[in-house]
């Protein structure tokens, strides 16, 4: 009978010998995020393919380890594998929790005993940053049948990501969650049900004075910041280009090599990306005249090869010098076509409107300003008009606005949008402000004055004994406003989160825990169910190297930009009851 052993557990094998690893569709794109093929290579894995490819050639020589997720799909892949295996032996190791049934079906197809290894690993998501992961595979959460529910996909997979993370970092939290939110709600409820059915696991875990904390966070609290246009490298990239997996598609450039046409971009490998990622635009451009600098010096050495020396060296560092032009080209073309969309875009504008909305409250000046952009107004210093702003670039700033001044005495969104369906604005895309109020407006999210998602940051100083200072540069124009994440952790650290709005789950074990007289987490972590940004992703990481003590781990259904948090809106919202706006 096959049997489970502890994934921590280490095991070294008596040689090192080549290997085949053996993926589904899941494990194959979760391995893809941390890893490469040549460090496969160094650690003797010379062959890889995916489970549910049956015409593989028979190799018995090899053995071979299995990265598998445990569901109904790939158990049954794998035990049709061990009917009639095609390699010497099998490890198997589950990237989440297998339940007995899955493990029974195994074992009974294992009749020739090849399997000589069942471990859980629990690696049950997408490693994005250090400290930033998603669920696998979730590109919408929200259903379209009804506003604030979930899709259950997506549910199935938010609730095994976050187990497997749990168990993986070992942690058994306690867990808070937003009580305006159906979603944080059934979310949080089944995963305190899942750690105490699994209390086996969970109890074996290291005790601690005071339990880490799963706060679970809704993003229609903060609809702001994923509508803001962003300032800093890695958020800039996604904005414009678009990350997807860490990957991002440039084929659609002109004169793009085929190497550059698909790139990779992750902190794990690329020691400018990881150094440059959170810079600020004018930043970035000083870190590439400094790596570009960098370069030259290093290949400037080797520029003449008159000895048998010279030439030993060259050879010696050439892939290395190959890696970092590649690197180069890489980055010169990334920030090359972020200038470029930057000035086509008008975003210079835009941005200081969208900061000035979102940061301050002056709506006499925001409306004028609004306006001029709208409606095409704005000219050059020559008297010309300027080239007509693009709609999805309008449809935000209104989106900002509606926000901003739903409840002002003077609101004009309604005019705004009568006026802009005049001018033959799509009407489908003015219907889309109202499913945006439907969905994040004052009547659904928290608004208390001290967690306002338009205040400018206010720096917190030492908060039992942390450093709360905001990732925000007050002197610069465009990065004014700070994600209300910051604002919620703020009062977490403060012992302030109110019960009423964030309640509080024990799981078994963890009954006595009180939050009104204990020292604070210092082991968090922080779950979006709608959608992260990398602007809060920063802030995360900007909390956790003030403060040593803390570790904070930050994750998501689903990274977003602008476009799509407005697109899965726009999707499931144009179902929702009653979220038709009126452009009359």
């Amino acid at each position: 009978m096959l049997s489970k052993e502890d994934g921590s557990k280490d095991s070294k094998d008596a040689k090192n010998e080549i290997r085949v690893l053996l993926l589904d569709n899941q494990t194959s794109s979760i391995i893809s995020m941390y890893t490469t093929q040549s460090e496969l290579l160094r650690n003797e894995i010379y062959l890889m393919d995916k489970i549910d490819n049956f015409q593989r050639d028979k190799l018995r020589n090899l053995k071979c380890i299995c990265f598998l997720k445990p569901d109904d799909h790939t158990v049954a892949n794998l035990s049709k594998e061990l009917t009639a295996p095609n390699y010497l032996s099998y490890e198997v190791y589950f990237n989440n929790i297998i339940s007995n049934p899955r493990l029974e079906r195994l074992a009974e197809s294992d009749d020739m005993e090849m399997v000589t290894k069942v471990v859980e690993i629990f690696q049950d998501y997408y490693i994005i940053n250090k400290q930033l992961f998603t669920s696998v595979n979730i590109d919408n959460p929200l259903s379209d049948v009804a506003i604030d529910s979930w899709q259950l996909p997506a549910f199935n997979e938010s609730v095994e990501s976050l187990m497997s993370l749990l168990l993986s970092v070992k942690f058994k939290p306690v867990i808070k969650y937003e009580s305006n939110s159906k979603m944080c709600t059934k979310l949080a409820n089944s995963i305190n049900y899942e750690i105490n059915s699994n209390s086996n696991l969970f109890n074996n875990l290291p005790a601690k004075d005071t339990p880490p904390l799963l706060l679970i966070l809704d993003r229609k609290n903060d609809p702001i910041t994923p509508l803001l246009s962003p300032w800093t490298y890695q958020s800039m990239i996604h904005e414009l280009i678009g990350i997807r997996n860490n990957t991002v598609d440039l084929s659609s450039l002109p004169n793009v090599t085929e190497e550059l046409k698909t790139i990779v971009i992750n902190e794990l490998q690329d020691q400018f990306y990881k150094d440059a990622m959170y810079s600020n635009f004018g930043e970035l451009s000083e870190s590439l005249r400094k790596f570009i600098e960098v370069y030259k010096s290093k290949t400037k050495t080797n520029s003449n090869i008159d000895s048998i020396k010279d030439m030993k060296f060259f050879l010696e560092n050439y892939p290395e010098f190959k890696k970092t032009s590649l690197n180069l080209s890489k980055h010169m073309l990334l920030s090359t076509e972020i200038d470029r969309k930057i000035n086509e875009l008008r975003l210079w504008e835009i941005g200081e409107l969208e900061q000035t909305m979102a940061s301050n409250d002056d709506h006499h000046s925001d409306l004028a300003e609004l306006e001029n952009l709208l409606f095409d107004k704005k000219t050059t210093t020559a008297g010309a008009p300027l080239p007509p702003l693009k709609d999805n670039l309008k449809l935000k700033l209104l989106c900002i606005y509606a926000l901003r001044y739903e409840n002002h005495s003077n609101n004009q969104t309604t005019r705004l949008i009568k006026t802009l369906r005049q001018s033959g604005f799509p009407v489908e895309e003015l219907q889309f402000v109202q499913v945006l109020l439907n969905y994040a407006g004052t009547r659904k999210r928290f608004s208390n004055e001290d967690d306002s998602i338009f205040d400018k940051i206010q720096n917190s100083g030492l908060v039992n004994g942390l450093n709360l200072k905001g990732n925000t540069d007050s002197g610069n124009v465009y990065m004014q406003h700070v994600p209300r994440l910051h604002a919620v952790l703020t009062k977490l650290f403060r012992n302030k989160l109110s019960l009423k709005n964030y309640p509080i789950l024990k799981p078994t074990g963890l009954e006595s825990y009180t939050s009104s007289d204990k020292i604070p987490p210092q082991e968090i972590v922080v779950y979006f169910v709608g959608g992260v940004t990398y602007e809060e992703a920063r802030l995360i990481a900007e909390l956790n190297r003030n403060n040593a003590s803390l570790k904070i781990v930050l994750g998501s259904t689903n990274i977003v930009n602008s476009s799509k948090f407005i697109s899965n809106l726009k999707r499931s919202g144009s179902n929702w009851t009653g979220s038709r706006a009126s452009t009359t």
